[in-house]
């Protein structure tokens, strides 16, 4: 079975975010803060669009925020 290429957009008033670009901005924060990227294991996002705002938690330590559109 061959994989699905899936993108997934969130849409609020006259904004959009591909949530693939968000992902790529968190790894980018993350390792800013002298992280490396393998050491991600798991992450999740919390898209706020009311504030702008997606919120993360990578391996259940790390917490953090980006701009949602950017």
């Amino acid at each position: 079975m061959s994989e699905i290429k899936s993108e997934v957009f969130v849409q609020y008033r006259q904004n959009e975010a591909e949530m693939n670009a968000v992902v790529a901005r968190i790894k980018e924060q993350y390792i800013h803060k002298g992280h490396k990227e393998e050491e991600i294991k798991s992450l999740q996002v919390y898209v706020k669009p009311e504030d702008y705002t997606a919120y993360y938690v990578i391996n259940e330590i790390e917490v953090g925020r980006v701009e949602l559109f950017k």
